[in-house]
């Protein structure tokens, strides 16, 4: 049974493994078109992506749209974060529930729903309407985190402060707040990789002068088919994964999640 197990688990890493290896070999392609296995390899694609307008403009927006929602949403998740955590009040489950609602409602009906409501209003600024919606989709990813920090922070020892003279606010600035920092840094590197990424929501309100790299993406293959996207798609994957590996290293996954 445990060899079967064992077996088992391989056969998924390699299933899921798979597709990335095969990108990220693709990527050194010497060739005019995607092919595996390649039978020339080069960097060119790579020149080719980090020096096409398209491609660098459109990231720039997609970090400056996600850097600022990151920043946004921290603030508001921590203080939603507290008062679920920390205080007692009827429906406190439900919003809990409403506010990690972006979580499972589909990010088509999010992204469509936002464009109505700002139409409705008469904001019409592309930029700020891409803050707001990626605020609303990161803040969740923001909200568990620090809730789940949170959770694991002793009471008594906020309770003791309070007890050697601090006020609310010294309490939570000199002794909650370090306390759950490993979680409000891991949910603003969830937020800012999910913002990043994200296709479904910004498609609706995007516009020919303010596009986001995967928008520009998907707008690139429709005409063209050579290896520079598995050059782009490769170098979003190492960015992850070294989000991740800095994230382990500096606050540890496990000590944020609660495992």
């Amino acid at each position: 049974m445990t060899r079967a197990f064992h077996v088992y688990i391989g056969f998924l890493i390699v299933f899921i493994m798979a597709p990335i290896l095969i990108v990220a070999v693709v990527s050194f392609s010497g060739g005019k078109v995607p092919e595996f296995p390649p039978k020339s390899f080069s960097f060119q694609w790579y020149d080719y992506a980090l020096n096409y307008s398209l491609f660098t403009r459109s990231a720039v927006n997609s970090a400056w749209l996600a850097l600022i929602s990151t920043v946004i949403a921290a603030p508001i998740a921590v203080a939603a974060a507290l008062a679920i955590v920390r205080k007692r009040f009827p429906g406190r489950d439900a919003i809990q529930t409403f506010l990690l609602a972006p979580l499972i409602v589909p990010s088509i009906v999010i992204g469509l729903s936002i464009l109505l409501g700002f139409a409705t209003v008469g904001i019409r600024d592309i930029f700020f309407r891409l803050i707001g919606a990626h605020v609303l989709i990161t803040f969740p990813y923001l909200v568990r985190t620090v809730i789940a920090s949170l959770s694991r922070v002793d009471v008594t020892v906020e309770e003791a402060a309070r007890t050697l003279g601090a006020n609310n606010w010294r309490t939570f600035w000199h002794v909650t707040l370090p306390l759950i920092r490993p979680g409000i840094i891991a949910g603003m590197l969830f937020s800012f990789i999910v913002s990043f990424d994200n296709v479904s929501v910004s498609l609706f309100l995007t516009s020919a002068r303010t596009n986001t790299l995967p928008l520009a993406i998907l707008s690139y293959v429709e005409f063209n088919f050579d290896p520079s996207i598995a050059a782009i798609s490769t170098m979003l994957i190492l960015f992850s994964l070294g989000a991740a590996v800095i994230l382990e290293r500096v606050v540890g996954l496990r000590k944020v999640l609660g495992v």
